[in-house]
């Protein structure tokens, strides 16, 4: 019987209030959708540190960069670019962490060789921030040891020359996707946020070497191997890769045919070029529920041919600068 049958009924007043049930949201395509867009602007991989003094030396008020720097307290204690807002990457997706940057400026990040800061860079893209992350980190914009605190790519130590395939394998999207339940909350950015938070407090190493890479696909134990993706354009693909690596570019990292190419049980390694901007697909994915790791330095640390690697690897007397630090 009705709420106001029973009132005339009974001449009790008033019914108790129910509230319509919550619609329901699903949290994995609010995220992939996320990504998606973001990666469908046509982000820019990664800026230069002398574009980025060049922006803030020239004058020009209105290209003016906010700088964030998403190293630790420590290390940002110790010296950072001038001006520069000091969010941890691993802090970044915490309640409150991005509520004050800007939305009328160009955001650029950095980190230390440009890999952590991609992570943030992915996020605050997401988010939808006009987010970049400067190429090679610290390393690019000072010369002092004691500032960058990491090690640079050095190509007699940091390179390899392991065994490389022109062999097309094309994957197949078979598998399921992940299942995200972060929050409570309808709002769309609240559940980015969560999804992102999730990840980045679990404390995972979101990087594996070229070198501990091949020994997991050579220890001769197969049930330990990663899903290897190339995210360079099919192009570069094809001229080398990685045995058994399928090719997924990085702008596309997002799309659910894509997606359905990878299981959400099995670890994921990507690369590229340097490592910057597949470190953005591969934040993408460990967002979204995957486990995913960036190869540090990318092609550049597995080969040592020009032709396969394409993009130059860092070089301290021509990719580093000695600008200001405060």
């Amino acid at each position: 019987i009705g709420c106001l049958a029973m009132t005339v009924m009974t001449g009790v007043v008033g019914c108790p209030f129910v509230a319509p049930p919550a619609e329901e949201v699903d949290q994995f395509e609010v995220v992939r959708s996320a990504f998606a867009t973001y990666f469908g602007s046509d982000p820019a991989g990664a800026i230069k540190a002398d574009t980025v003094f060049e922006s803030m030396n020239d004058a020009n008020e209105l290209n003016q960069p906010y700088i964030v720097s998403a190293r630790s307290a420590e290390h940002f204690a110790i010296g950072h670019i001038p001006g520069a807002e000091n969010i941890p990457w691993r802090e970044i997706a915490q309640a409150g962490a991005i509520d004050n940057l800007p939305t009328d400026r160009q955001l650029v990040v950095y980190c230390y060789t440009g890999h952590t800061g991609a992570v943030a860079t992915a996020y605050l893209g997401a988010q939808g921030f006009d987010a970049v992350n400067m190429k090679w980190g610290m390393c690019s914009w000072t010369r002092d040891q004691d500032v960058r605190v990491a090690q640079c790519f050095d190509d007699t130590v940091d390179s390899n020359d392991f065994a490389l395939e022109t062999t097309d394998n094309p994957g197949s999207a078979t598998n399921d996707l992940p299942t995200l339940d972060v929050t409570t909350s309808t709002d769309e950015a609240e559940i980015i946020r969560a999804a992102a938070d999730a990840y980045l407090s679990a404390g995972t190493s979101p990087i594996i070497t070229a070198a501990d890479l091949f020994e997991l696909l050579n220890d001769g134990i197969d049930s330990n191997d990663p899903v290897i993706v190339s995210v360079r354009s099919p192009e570069h693909y094809a001229l080398g890769h990685i045995p058994g690596a399928i090719n997924i570019p990085w702008k596309t990292i997002a799309d659910v045919d894509n997606l359905r190419k990878l299981s959400p049980d099995q670890e994921i390694v990507e690369y590229r070029s340097t490592g910057h901007t597949r470190g953005l697909a591969t934040t993408a994915l460990n967002v979204l529920g995957y486990n995913a790791k960036n190869m540090k330095f990318g092609i550049i640390a597995w080969t040592q041919d020009p032709d396969i690697r394409v993009a130059g690897p860092f070089v301290d007397e021509t990719e580093s600068n000695d600008y200001m630090v405060e």
